[in-house]
């Protein structure tokens, strides 16, 4: 809980383990899926940390728990609460009934203090076995496996001298204090905690990051310590690779949470249902590395769509059992029994900008109807689903790919004509002949104008053709990738708009 949750925690953490979960339930087996928030950890100070509040306020709250820093800009309890909002909030949209529980609660369940104590009673075995993974830096003679908190610098890492019942002895390196405070407030050493989650939450399956997988690392060492030390057989662990984040495709890292690299699952959900990200994790092999750009929204659409697509073909061939396969994963509910229409992103984007905003999904439904994207009424599950992608198109475009913005103009101005010469008009002429007898859908409209581009027919070339088609259209020299967006236009309505500047 160091910070951004982000949708790269949705893949292993979330995802897997929820496709995990469910296998298993299908298979008539008890399962359940939980997630572990830690929230006892000491906050950092990273520079991405600080940067959340004024000034250097946050330098004050350097080595106290997580769960003891205060939301930065006031609106919860703490951090953690702050932060865990836009992960959490929408978890069930996700992975539904995930338990959830935080490092502190886990501190005040007997079995895990009880656990401490143990611990503590063999602190010299623990310590011997425990510094065969700190060969440069080993634990000297007396220490004890225990983070206690400071009860006056309000620390979490003071140096733990005792533990008797519930109390923790303790000598604080920052300030000096010397004191003693509840167990309940501390942590045990990270390589014991981990294995001691393990057994407290009887943990059978676990996804980790790849960064624990290296030999000899740790995971490799808390196993040691699941089975020397505490006596119990540690979960089967599947390593998956990190989510990275682009920016219009440049590659900008992976997502970190301390490192506010990211985006939430909340910044998701404004452009996309949770079965398209669901889809993408669960098609892509668990070692190989994702990359999300919010920019693409519209690509992770077509892949999600296509999918769909082979899910209810009749026949499938090659990699397609796989997709659909992963189709299937990604629903949280049992999809329908026959397909159900799906509006391509990339036209929604459009139809949202050209519709009006009273009655905007009937307006947008005539118009697909009329444009034969559409060719029956479309069922209540479907105008939701239209009406979802109407408004999460419409967010994408304002928030993350603003070139895509259309205004129709509403008539051939002076100035507009003024920048047509006689090849621009010869040549919107040339094209508006041709598209009369079209069907007037996106791929017949893509095909018509390569053909007219590479027969070298047209009087202008490419590049100034769709200059004048955006002229004509929107009033402005650049725009939209064509074929899509005029597939969504009346027919007629363009035909008209391309004979009128023609003339």
């Amino acid at each position: 809980m160091s910070g951004l949750q982000h949708v790269g925690r949705l893949r292993g953490e979330i995802t897997l383990a929820q496709l995990l979960t469910r296998s298993l339930r299908d298979e008539r087996r008890l399962a359940v899926q939980s997630l572990v928030l830690y929230t006892q950890d000491e906050w950092k100070g990273k520079e991405g940390q600080l940067a959340q509040f004024k000034g250097e306020e946050g330098r004050k709250y350097v080595g106290r728990r997580l769960i003891d820093v205060p939301d930065p800009s006031g609106c919860h309890a703490n951090w953690v609460e702050h932060y865990w909002q836009d992960f959490g909030g929408v978890l069930d949209r996700f992975a539904p009934a995930v338990r959830t529980v935080t490092t502190t609660e886990a501190y005040r369940n007997p079995e895990m203090q009880a656990l401490v104590r143990d611990l503590a009673g063999r602190a010299e075995e623990v310590r011997e076995f425990v510094n065969r993974y700190r060969a440069r830096h080993p634990y000297p003679p007396g220490w004890l496996p225990f983070e206690a908190l400071c009860e006056q610098c309000h620390t979490i890492g003071a140096k733990t001298t005792a533990i008797q019942g519930m109390t923790a002895s303790y000598r604080c390196e920052r300030c000096s204090h010397v004191g003693t405070s509840s167990i309940e407030k501390g942590k045990l050493n990270w390589r014991l905690e981990w294995p001691a989650l393990w057994k407290v939450y009887r943990v059978d399956i676990e996804p980790f990051g790849k960064d624990h997988a290296t030999p000899g690392g740790s995971r490799e060492s808390c196993k040691a310590i699941a089975e020397s030390i505490m006596h119990f057989r540690p979960p089967m662990g599947i390593p998956y690779e990190w989510v990275g984040i682009a920016d219009r495709g440049k590659d900008l890292g992976d997502m970190g949470s301390s490192d506010f690299l990211g985006f939430s699952p909340v910044q998701w959900v404004e452009v996309a249902d949770p079965e398209i990200l669901r889809y993408l994790y669960a098609t892509t092999p668990i070692f190989r590395r994702i990359v999300l750009d919010l920019y693409r929204v519209d690509t992770y659409h077509d892949l999600y769509d296509r999918a769909e697509d082979r899910f209810y073909a009749k026949e499938r061939q090659g990699d397609e059992e796989e997709h659909a396969r992963s189709y299937e994963l990604a629903q949280l509910a049992a999809p329908p029994k026959t397909k159900p229409f799906a509006l391509s992103y990339r036209h929604a984007a459009f139809l949202s900008q050209i519709s009006p905003e009273s009655g905007r999904l009937e307006w947008c439904v005539k118009r697909l109807r009329d444009t034969g994207i559409l060719d029956r009424a479309p069922t209540d599950l479907e105008k939701t689903h239209i009406a979802r992608r109407l408004a999460q198109s419409r967010v994408w475009v304002e928030k993350h790919a603003p070139e895509n913005r259309v205004r129709l103009v509403d008539e051939l101005t002076p100035e507009i004509l003024s920048q047509l010469d006689p090849k621009d008009r010869e040549a919107l002429r040339l094209y508006g002949t041709r598209a009369v007898s079209l069907p007037w859908t996106e791929e017949s409209i893509k095909e018509s104008m390569v053909s007219l581009t590479k027969e070298g027919s047209l009087p202008v070339d490419t590049s100034r053709f769709f200059r004048d088609l955006y002229l004509v259209l929107l009033g402005s020299e650049r725009g939209p990738r064509a074929a899509p967006f005029l597939a969504v236009l009346e027919k007629d309505w363009v035909l008209r708009r391309l004979k009128d500047a023609g003339k």
